[in-house]
């Protein structure tokens, strides 16, 4: 971590916040986003709404995360969705990709491992609550909307993830 400054003031204010979560690759914050079962992929299945994906123009949509307790070095949050998607809950399907749920059925933490807190917010690895790390599978390029990731905490490449916090 590089400022324990910052760090001790955002530990200390960690209850609750909004903020949006960015993938990082090769120095580039790429926003998250949301399906909708309009998206055509090339892995040949049309979406549901609400799996959580990388990619696109869009900013990243906004979060409510709920602290939920720490360790050493983690911090254990619920994460949920706003607007249309507020009584919804980031959860993991059955073939571990990440998705937003109607809260009943969630009961599991997200952890967050800090690595860096910057100007920008917080740099970090991001884990499922048996401490798998969220993934992104590459779906093939498509020639008008550029390249989409699947999350994934059982298979793809490792990431960095940036949290920014919205007041």
């Amino acid at each position: 971590m590089t400022d324990s400054q910052n760090e001790t003031l955002y530990a200390e204010e960690i209850s609750s916040f909004q903020g949006r979560i960015y993938l990082l690759k090769a120095g580039r914050e790429i926003p998250l986003r949301l399906s909708h079962s309009t998206d055509k992929f090339t892995w040949g299945v049309t979406p549901e709404d609400d799996w959580l994906q990388a990619g696109g123009s869009a900013d990243s949509p906004l979060f409510n995360f709920v602290f939920h307790s720490q360790t050493e070095d983690r911090l254990h949050f619920n994460i949920y969705g706003t607007g249309r998607n507020a009584a919804k809950k980031l959860g993991i399907s059955r073939n571990g990709y990440l998705g937003l749920y109607q809260r009943t059925d969630i009961t599991d933490y997200w952890k967050v491992e800090p690595l860096a807190w910057t100007a920008e917010g917080l740099v970090c690895r991001w884990r499922d609550h048996q401490g798998h790390q969220v993934k992104a599978i590459l779906d093939n390029p498509h020639i008008k909307q550029g390249n989409f990731y699947l999350l994934n905490v059982a298979e793809g490449d490792v990431h960095e993830f940036l949290i920014k916090r919205i007041d």
